[in-house]
């Protein structure tokens, strides 16, 4: 299971719900973390992948710190392992450290980033909000690579519609569920009709988003 700190409650819940029945070993969804699970993915390690947070594939498309490489997303794919998402972080485009702004960066420049809802940890950890035009490249791009699953019906993407992450939440510093709208509507019409989108009337931090999840998890490995 992908996670980080935006997500920790909900990757808590999710744990909780199936920690009775499976060993679950978590990755930290940035750098080393993010290429060694799809690395053991595809060495058929696990019996199954639950991805909260695909969202570096994004930060590739975009140009992001925590890119990550081109092939992220196929592993599953590739080897037909049942395959669990959730959309957490493709709200946010990391972009630190904060000087790159008054800086003439390339990507704050290219993608007006000062322009946007940031989130500034500190001086070195700063987050963007992406906008409807990058969430819909991102969602088209993110379906197309599932679209190669070899069982797709073992594909599960949910969607926890008041917010991807801690961020986006309403009261978050990147709220704006419109965006995230574009999102959902992209990636719908892009995917294969034989995977499954599940829609939860809740953010990704509550028990609510957890059980979905869980359940969806237990469906792939009751087929």
């Amino acid at each position: 299971m992908t996670e980080f700190g935006f997500c920790d409650k909900g990757a808590g819940y999710v744990r909780a719900q199936v920690q009775s029945k499976y060993n679950i070993v978590s990755f930290h969804a940035t750098g080393l973390g993010d290429r060694a699970v799809e690395d053991l993915v595809g060495q058929g390690l696990f019996d199954a992948f639950v991805d909260l947070v695909p969202a570096n594939y994004g930060e590739y498309l975009l140009g992001g710190n925590r890119a990550s490489a081109p092939d992220r997303l196929e592993a599953a794919c590739r080897t037909g392992t049942p395959y669990i998402l959730s959309p957490c972080g493709f709200d946010m485009l990391s972009c630190g450290p904060i000087e790159r702004k008054d800086k003439n960066d390339p990507l704050w420049t290219k993608r007006n980033l000062a322009e946007r809802k940031l989130f500034v940890q500190d001086a070195m950890r700063v987050q963007a909000r992406t906008s409807a035009e990058e969430m819909t490249t991102v969602a088209r791009a993110v379906a197309e690579k599932l679209n190669k699953h070899t069982k797709k019906h073992l594909v599960k993407f949910i969607i926890p519609t008041k917010g991807f992450s801690s961020l986006s939440i309403e009261g978050g510093q990147l709220y704006a569920p419109e965006i995230d709208r574009v999102f959902v509507t992209a990636l719908r019409e892009n995917l294969d009709p034989a995977i499954e989108t599940i829609e939860v009337d809740a953010h990704i931090n509550t028990p609510e988003f957890g059980q979905a999840a869980a359940r969806a998890l237990e469906n792939c490995l009751a087929k």
